[in-house]
Formats: C-alpha cells, sequence, structure tokens
C-alpha cells in the first residue's frame, strides 16, 4: 500500500482528526478505529494512546513528514481515522 496516496484519499473521502488533543477526544468516545502516529511522537502521548486499546500503526517518518504526506502544511504528530472512506488505510496493522 503507498500510505501517502492512502493518507491524502483518507483527507479527502474519510473522516480524521488531526492532533494529539482532538484525538484522545474521540477517542474518549470511541470512535476512532485506527491512530497513526509520527515516528518522533513523544512517548508519553504513545502510551496514553495505548491506554485505549485501539490499533496505532506508527508512520516511518517524523511529524513534518507525516504533514506533507496527509498534503497539511504543518506538523502533525498523530492522525485518527474515523471513517476510512475510500482509503484502504484502516487494514493496516497496530503495533
Amino acid at each position: 500500500m503507498d500510505i501517502k496516496r492512502a493518507l491524502r484519499n483518507v483527507q479527502s473521502t474519510g473522516k480524521v482528526t488531526v492532533g494529539i488533543k482532538e484525538t484522545r477526544k474521540l477517542l474518549r468516545k470511541k470512535k476512532v478505529k485506527l491512530v497513526i502516529i509520527a515516528k518522533n511522537c513523544p512517548d508519553e502521548d504513545l502510551e496514553n494512546l495505548k491506554t485505549y486499546k485501539i490499533p496505532i500503526y506508527t508512520f516511518a517518518g517524523t511529524n513534518v513528514e507525516l504533514g506533507a504526506a496527509s498534503g497539511k502544511p504543518f506538523s502533525i504528530s498523530t492522525l485518527g481515522i474515523v471513517d476510512g472512506g475510500k482509503s484502504d488505510l484502516l487494514t493496516l496493522k497496530g503495533e
């Protein structure tokens, strides 16, 4: 799977949250199906996300690269996939 293409596809056809605060907010409501984190995401954020028992996929790039791959002009440490849309991102395996 081309992860960069899938990230852009989910941005246009699905529903995602951007950032750790927004992702945690929807995790508490049990709406997030997959969390994608940048490889340089702080360890305390990762440990906090693991408490929700949701699949977590570690993106191979940094937060700047994750933002660029998502088509955003800013860095992103965490993406929460609420609806995969026409993307096949929900088939990714978590850690």
